[in-house]
């Protein structure tokens, strides 16, 4: 009898949930623990009944009986519940998943967060890039939100985490609510963002908060809710934009990126409306893109480029969490103006105490803490270059300081972002190898650049140089693949709209050129040793 009626909760339980009714865990465990407490009263009736004579040793026994008959129907529920159904995953790049909003003090009812949620959702469905989708997860997915307040979040960090891989949102929207004793309610936007879609920002990685947004009137204020909902919006679609203008640059369209920053920095736009991405973020990226922008530009073009970007740099607050990187982004600035052009650094073209200056800065960068390691590595890079520049100009001899540079960041382990960082390393480690007359490490590193690296214009650069140094190798079928291997990324840059016809037909002609001659030269070398 103690067994059926163990088995009767728990057994009703299951046969619920397989019907399609799948029970939150709160309400599962309030009904267990209600059955648990009648169960009780039903097994001390028993031995009461049944076993008061018996001796102690009998009516434990029968207690340790009942609590097993119990305890194994409970852990049979547990082990044939049916798993929760899956959360439905959006396809977008750009897609924003709204969990719902947190109340502080308990007020407002979860019911009018839950509608707020959806209205919001709704309202967001147009402010996004067109590659996304907005969706409200409010009742399927329940994250413990009160965490945003608290100085530790690991639950709520690894929650979110595991919710945006199974739902591939990019964006995680939430928030939370207080309301005064005067009725004045205050929303304080909470967001996620995907570490792997920020890997040059990672000041916006995972929950942030924005800066709080009053309403004077409480929620039955339709025209209250109206603003609030309009204000959210507006700050979700500027960050929703910054991460679109962010792909837009390391995607090589940096006119494109800087239209974008353009319009997030319109000093015309409402106060406000950019509180979640930090308006010295705007200005360092803005610069970044202006550079990039720079490298495909005549001399004229090129130079007013790299100073609106140096001013960039320069209004930004150097206390700021950007404040540092934008230190490191000036010297990389001032290297591209010493540079003088796209020629590269060969002698005679470059500012040679500007290189010198911009050396000793970036040592000095590469032990700076307040950088982090992605800075540092970024420093360390950034150094390779500037010494890999200063020895191809014969303003210095190579003292052996831009292989230990290369060697440094390379070994640094594997974080977010560094992936593009280590690839230009290891090309730098390429030339600097080519200049020693060491062949085997150069074709080693450039290797290792072609396989980290992501950009379709450098690869296709770093394939031309496997080509070039297997065929003054004679080594005819490296030097062939490796040829097609370039033109193939050329014409993939083309099409993309990253580089120009009148550039892969140059290239092409080159490669051609140089294939067709070391076919000829490696041929007599090969019938002469006959």
């Amino acid at each position: 009898m103690l067994g059926l009626f163990a088995a009767c909760v728990p057994g009703a339980l299951l046969v619920v949930e397989k019907s399609g009714s799948a029970l939150s865990p709160v309400p599962l465990v309030l009904v267990i623990l209600a059955a648990l407490a009648g169960y009780l009263v039903a097994v001390r009736a028993v031995i009461r009944d049944r076993f008061g004579p018996s001796p102690r040793r009998a009516r434990l026994l029968v207690w340790a009986v009942a609590a097993g008959l119990f305890l194994g129907s409970v852990a049979v529920l547990f082990a044939f519940r049916p798993p929760p159904p899956p959360l439905t995953r959006m396809s977008g790049v750009r897609d924003v998943a709204v969990v719902g909003f947190a109340a502080h003090d308990g007020r407002p009812d979860k019911r009018v967060l839950t509608d707020v949620a959806a209205d919001f959702t709704h309202a967001m469905a147009g402010r996004i890039p067109t590659a996304g989708a907005v969706r409200d997860y409010t009742g399927e997915v329940s994250l413990p939100l009160t965490q945003l307040e608290d100085g530790h979040r690991d639950a709520l960090e690894h929650a979110t985490s595991r919710f945006a891989d199974e739902s591939d949102a990019e964006i995680v929207v939430s928030g939370l609510v207080t309301t005064d004793p005067a009725g004045q309610t205050t929303l304080r936007p909470a967001v996620y963002v995907r570490a792997d879609q920020v890997p040059d920002a990672p000041e916006l990685a995972s929950w942030f908060l924005g800066a709080p947004i009053l309403m004077a009137r409480g929620w039955e204020s339709a025209q209250g809710r109206a603003q609030l909902r309009t204000e959210l919006t507006r700050q979700v679609g500027a960050l929703a934009q910054f991460m679109d203008a962010l792909d837009t640059w390391r995607n090589g369209r940096p006119a494109r990126a800087v239209r974008i920053l353009n319009g997030l920095l319109d000093p015309t736009r409402p106060s406000g409306t950019d509180s979640l991405v930090p308006l010295d973020l705007l200005r360092l990226f803005h610069g970044h893109a202006a550079e990039a922008q720079a490298l495909g530009e005549p001399a004229g073009g090129r130079q007013k480029l790299l100073l609106q970007a140096r001013t960039d740099y320069l209004t930004i607050d150097s206390d700021s969490a950007a404040g540092r990187r934008a230190a490191l982004s000036l010297q990389y600035n001032a290297y591209l103006r010493a540079k003088g052009g796209p020629q590269g650094c060969k002698p005679g073209t470059v500012n040679g105490r500007e290189l010198a200056d911009v050396s000793r800065a970036l040592r000095g960068l590469t032990q700076d803490r307040r950088l982090g390691e992605l800075g540092r590595l970024r420093a360390t890079v950034n150094l390779a270059q500037v010494e890999q520049c200063r020895i191809t100009a014969r303003l210095s001899k190579d003292n052996g300081a831009v292989e230990r540079a290369v060697a440094t960041a390379l070994k640094v382990p594997d974080i977010t972002g560094s992936t593009e960082i280590r690839a230009l390393a290891a090309s730098i480690g390429a030339v600097n190898a080519q200049g020693r007359n060491d062949a085997t490490s150069a074709i080693r590193y450039i290797r290792l650049a072609i396989a980290n690296g992501q950009d379709l214009q450098q690869r296709a650069v770093w394939h031309g140089l496997l080509a070039s140094w297997s065929l003054a190798r004679c080594d005819l079928r490296t030097g062939r693949s490796a040829t097609q291997d370039a033109l193939a990324q050329l014409a993939a840059a083309e099409r993309a709209g990253r580089t120009s016809a009148q550039l892969h037909q140059q290239y092409e002609r080159a490669f051609t050129m140089e294939l067709s001659q070391a076919e000829k030269r490696c041929g007599a070398v090969g019938q002469k040793t006959r």
